[in-house]
């Protein structure tokens, strides 16, 4: 049995996340981040802790995503990064700043408002919200001392506000007596600039220096030609002193105002330290989601057992640099019933793109993020996934590319159970293929007792055949076109593949003298089993393509059935409409013949003799003819069939309207017509209103 160095291997990992590279996944996260405190989940992201915790946060990012279709965002907007500092201060060795509280407030502003937003939401996204206990009064407080900006406001203490105004008199005070000052012309005439300026916070006149004792007054600075001096006017030095000590009160003041919200935000240090990782994981739940609704991705489904499907998958890198271009998607099923995989195939054929992809899609899975699949993709919850990808050398110890080999494949054994993925390129590759096919017939062996999930590729002859051996693993094969000798880059299952070493050598720039000596050289080997597997393959090319033809006409003729129906539909739906608008026309023409009529009818009907008779007939013809219309039928078959609290349409009133009462007997209705109830015979209510909505 196969078993790994262990004076020399490394502990063993559960995740190999640098192979499978990993940080592709974290970019299209960090692309998706609406603030910069998420960056420190991103680069922390890993698979999850448990099945249960990685279905938890699927269903969150799926809940959030169906928010982002009608554009309704976390409120993110505003939060800074204060990690750098926070701890620091906390710890009493960072003496806060403004500039630090309205970074902290933002911060917590942003926490608090994403809590409330999804503690109203649905249930996932409401647990995502529980741990963070709430912030607003604390952040009501931090709105009275200090603006986004970072300067300290007024309502911060009531002797900060006093001495802003103190501030306010004194500045009023210098501006008043220097425009004194500059309005004598004796001093004008002397000034290189007819505008006052400030020096060291003192207010100072812009003097030609020969002209330095006609203005009296404090020489502060002068300018680096030495042609122009900055004298502050006798007449201001008062004003300005008074503005000075003012600014100085109002700085002793705000380190007061800061001193004492530090002590009250070190007693708040149990919600403070939760906030920021709070909003970088709620940033990071909403990159998830917008990541989700990015054409080809979908939100998986992690599950504790049960097979791993992948239909229609796609390795991310590859849609990033080939955007627009045909990739052939990757449809792979383990574990139902089969747990291994054994893909063999040419060289440049995408065997180790197919590892990759695999491999880091269950990673992405099982960390809670979307992945670039089919609707319906499922994954098991992997406690483990162990590769061995790449021939690189570890050089730092000393060991060759096949001991490096040796290495990897022993970590993989070590973790190797039914809830661990195993992803190993090459096997038994980097030696004499006799024992390397023996050395990784044994690994296979190995990974089949060990019931883990594995996928393989290989060329060696030898572990072409284990599949056909073992019922737990399957073969697979790259795609190769026989003809323009390219490979298809498409994954075939149920039979091997051939290396077509030298169709490629020859296809990529080999001499091709070279490449016939490299025929000659091999003989008439026996072809019957590589010339037997591209005959299958090419059957099974044929027999896909036919299947797709068959779907796609299947599919044209359910395409064409349904809009038949629907036409079919609306034409009942119009020949009903017009059928009830032919029935209204009709009826009503009569109810206007009844009218027209009622007035001479009324006085024949009381005529003495055979005319009054003769009227009572037509009457009774008449009034016939307009019960036996249609829709009078229909409306009466309609009420007689109402019962209390039913809603009717009154079209006369254009009103809808509660039933209290029926009497059908008199074929009346008793509605509530708002606030008095109102008596309405059966002819003024529409049988059609229930149609309506």
């Amino acid at each position: 049995m196969f078993a790994p160095m262990a004076s020399t291997a490394p502990l063993p990992r559960a995740y190999e996340l640098d192979a499978l590279e990993f940080q592709v996944a974290r970019a299209l996260l960090t692309e998706r981040l609406a603030t910069p405190v998420g960056r420190s989940a991103v680069d922390a992201l890993a698979p999850c802790a448990s099945e249960a915790e990685a279905r938890q946060q699927l269903r969150a990012v799926a809940d959030l995503a169906a928010r982002l279709i009608e554009r309704i965002e976390l409120p993110l907007v505003g939060a800074v990064e204060v990690r750098s500092w926070l701890d620091s201060f906390l710890a009493g060795e960072h003496v806060l700043q403004a500039k630090d509280l309205a970074d902290l407030k933002r911060l917590l502003r942003a926490a608090e408002r994403c809590r409330v937003w999804l503690a109203a939401a649905t249930p996932a996204l409401a647990a995502f919200a529980a741990p963070l206990p709430p912030l607003q009064d604390l952040v009501d407080e931090l709105e009275l001392v200090v603006d986004d900006r970072g300067e300290v406001l007024d309502s911060a203490s009531p002797k900060l506000a006093a001495v802003r105004r103190e501030i306010e008199q004194a500045r009023l005070a210098v501006d008043t007596t220097l425009a004194a000052v500059l309005g004598a012309a004796e001093v004008r005439k002397h000034l290189q600039a007819g505008e006052p300026v400030w020096r060291h916070g003192r207010p100072v006149l812009q003097v030609k220096a020969e002209f330095r004792h006609r203005v009296a007054g404090v020489l502060h600075d002068r300018s680096a030609s030495g042609a122009t001096l900055f004298i502050e006017p006798e007449a201001v030095v008062e004003a300005a002193n008074r503005l000075s000590d003012a600014q100085a009160a109002e700085h002793r003041e705000i380190n007061v105002v800061l001193a004492d919200t530090a002590r009250g935000l070190r007693r708040c240090e149990a919600e403070i330290v939760r906030a920021a990782p709070f909003v970088a994981a709620v940033d990071l739940l909403q990159a998830r989601a917008r990541l989700a609704q990015t054409p080809g991705y979908v939100v998986p489904e992690v599950v504790a057992d049960g097979p791993l499907r992948l239909r229609g998958a796609r390795h991310p890198l590859l849609l990033q640099r080939r955007a627009g271009a045909d990739i052939v998607p990757l449809d792979i099923a383990l574990g139902d019933p089969h747990r291994m995989l054994v893909v063999t195939g040419p060289n440049t054929g995408g065997k180790t793109v197919v590892l990759k992809t695999i491999g880091l899609l269950a990673l992405m899975a099982i960390s809670g993020m979307p992945i670039p699949a089919a609707a319906g993709a499922q994954v098991p919850f992997f406690r483990s996934v162990q590769v061995d990808i790449g021939d690189e050398q570890a050089i730092m110890q000393n060991l060759s590319t096949f001991s490096s080999h040796v290495q990897r494949i022993g970590r993989c054994l070590q973790q190797a159970s039914p809830h661990t993925l195993v992803l190993l390129d090459e096997l038994g590759a980097g030696t004499d293929p006799e024992e390397g096919g023996v050395l990784g017939y044994a690994v296979l062996e190995a990974l089949l007792q060990a019931s883990a999930f594995a996928v393989v590729t290989t060329h060696l002859g030898r572990l072409k055949d284990f599949a056909y051996q073992h019922a737990g693993a399957e073969n697979g094969s790259m795609a190769f076109d026989g003809v323009s000798l390219r490979p298809l880059y498409r994954l075939d299952l149920g039979i091997p593949g051939s290396s077509h070493a030298l169709d490629i050598a020859s296809r990529v720039g080999m001499p091709a003298a070279v490449v016939e000596r490299a025929r000659v050289l091999l003989g008439t080997r026996d072809r019957t089993l590589d010339n037997l597997i591209e005959r299958v393959q090419v059957a099974r090319r044929d027999a896909e393509a036919d299947r797709q033809r068959t779907a796609d006409v299947s599919r044209n003729v359910v395409e064409q059935q349904a809009a038949l129906a629907g036409r079919l539909a609306e034409a009942v739906r119009k020949e009903t409409w017009l059928q009830e608008e032919a029935d209204g026309q009709v009826e009503a023409e009569l109810r206007r013949a009844q009218a027209a009529m009622a007035e001479p009818l009324a006085a024949l009907v009381s005529a003495p003799g055979q005319h009054g008779e003769r009227a009572k007939v037509l009457k009774g013809i008449v009034d016939g003819l307009l019960k036996q219309a249609a829709l009078h039928r229909r409306r009466m078959s309609f009420c007689h069939g109402l019962k209390k609290g039913d809603k009717v349409f009154l079209p006369r009133w254009k009103r809808l309207c509660t039933v209290h009462r029926i009497d059908k007997v008199r074929e009346l209705l008793s509605v509530d017509y708002g606030n008095v109830k109102m008596d309405v015979p059966f002819e003024d209510v529409s049988w059609l209103q229930p149609l309506e909505g």
